[in-house]
């Protein structure tokens, strides 16, 4: 991890802010296996009924399923719903991080 985003983090911390807000870091919240939230995406790779891609500060993250579908889509944040099997974080970004999310 580079020193900037080192040192933002401590001070993120320190603050008591959430991380995530602030730094950018994606969010994904499951309701139920059903529907799912994900905030400060970079952008989608792929979308299929079967599979989302989407690119966030930490990797790619995967979501797969069947039936899926995009319900809102928005510059940051996007809202899924239909059978969610898997969700992945791969790639590491910024912080080498791999993975289940």
């Amino acid at each position: 991890m580079n020193r900037r985003r080192h040192f933002a983090q401590k001070a993120v911390r320190a603050s008591g802010l959430p991380e995530d807000i602030v730094l950018g870091m994606p969010r994904i919240l499951v309701r139920g296996g059903s529907s799912l939230l994900l905030e400060n995406h970079q952008g989608i790779i792929e979308y299929t009924p079967d599979r989302l891609r989407v690119r966030t500060l930490l990797g790619e993250a995967t979501v797969e399923g069947n039936g899926l579908t995009l319900s809102e889509l928005g510059e940051n944040d996007l809202m899924l719903s239909g059978e969610i099997a898997c969700i992945t974080l791969k790639n590491g970004g910024a912080h080498g991080k791999s993975g289940l999310v």
